[in-house]
């Protein structure tokens, strides 16, 4: 999305054009993050509805934000585990959340996976990343996957910043066990090119 702090302010000022462009541009991935914790659609949706109603009717109070992506994925990691009956909060490392379903599909890269070694790779990281806790794919999955900063990594999962590069450190460091070093770089490419 071009220019994205405009749009946000456009939007906070009540310009319906620009809340569309939010919602088309960002409804997607929302969705496909929702499917880490849960596979029933209807409640992922509800949850996407319920993010977005909220948006719209709060749209004076709500303040600038430094990046759209990270301000609607932690509400709607809210709103989501809400819905799941978890109770989010701050802290250090969270035992209560160690529990929720979080998985990782890799996405399909036509030119690649016709090729044996490649295939294979992406079958021994789908087996690694299944080794690791919910929050380890979580994290993964938002430092590689979604692109974002440590910072907004914490503020979504609703981290301390420590504790996200621990927790990052932790679930690199036992997916680097599955792996030789050769691999290892191989799979560092797999996570680069996403899907």
């Amino acid at each position: 999305m071009q220019n994205e702090k405009n749009t946000w302010d456009f939007f906070r000022h009540g310009d319906e054009s620009s809340f569309r462009l939010i919602f088309d541009h960002f409804y997607d991935q929302l969705y496909n993050y929702g499917h880490k914790f849960t596979t029933d659609n209807f409640l992922i949706e509800e949850a996407l509805q319920d993010l977005f109603v909220k948006l719209w009717k709060n749209k004076n109070n709500l303040g600038e934000t430094g990046s759209v992506k990270n301000y609607l994925y932690k509400a709607f990691r809210r709103v989501l585990l809400r819905k799941l009956d978890y109770k989010p909060r701050i802290h250090l490392f969270s035992s209560v959340e160690e529990n929720v379903p979080f998985t990782i599909e890799l996405g399909h890269e036509d030119s690649l996976i016709h090729h044996e070694h490649v295939y294979e790779m992406r079958q021994k990281l789908e087996k690694a990343l299944a080794s690791l806790s919910p929050r380890q794919r979580e994290i993964i999955h938002l430092k590689y996957y979604e692109e974002l900063e440590y910072e907004e990594i914490a503020a979504v999962m609703q981290l301390s910043l420590s504790s996200t590069y621990k927790l990052l450190y932790r679930a690199v460091d036992a997916l680097k066990g599955w792996f030789t070093l050769t691999e290892w770089i191989g799979i560092m490419y797999l996570l680069a090119i996403k899907k």
